[in-house]
């Protein structure tokens, strides 16, 4: 199967499955992140990149996750948008990007 085919079939999965699926990838993303600090080697990890390829039907739940423990979701999060919603004045500040990312997912309706 190409990974085009799997992202496809990813992305048509039912809601729980989906969510399942994001949440194994994003623990395993974690994991195997948790002694980085480089945001590059971050975002490079295979379980990120698997999560990125899932597409936009994963948007709430990373807005979810910055909400509940804000972590380097953000290039994911533009990857995905193709958005920036984060102000100049809170690049650096983890807390800071993950508000503007959840406020911008709640203008956009994607969250409450």
């Amino acid at each position: 199967m190409s990974a085009t085919t799997a992202t496809n079939f990813l992305i048509n999965l039912p809601r729980e499955e989906l969510e399942r699926e994001f949440h194994a990838l994003a623990a395993e993303w974690m994991e195997r992140g948790k002694y980085l600090s480089n945001t590059v080697q971050i975002a490079l990890i295979p379980a990120y990149q698997r999560i990125i390829g899932l597409g936009r039907p994963v948007v709430p739940l990373i807005l979810e996750e910055l909400r509940r423990e804000p972590r380097q979701w953000f290039w994911a999060l533009e990857k995905i948008t193709g958005q920036d919603p984060v102000p100049v004045e809170a690049r650096g500040n983890v807390q800071k990007m993950a508000d503007a990312w959840v406020a911008w997912g709640q203008q956009q309706h994607l969250i409450g």
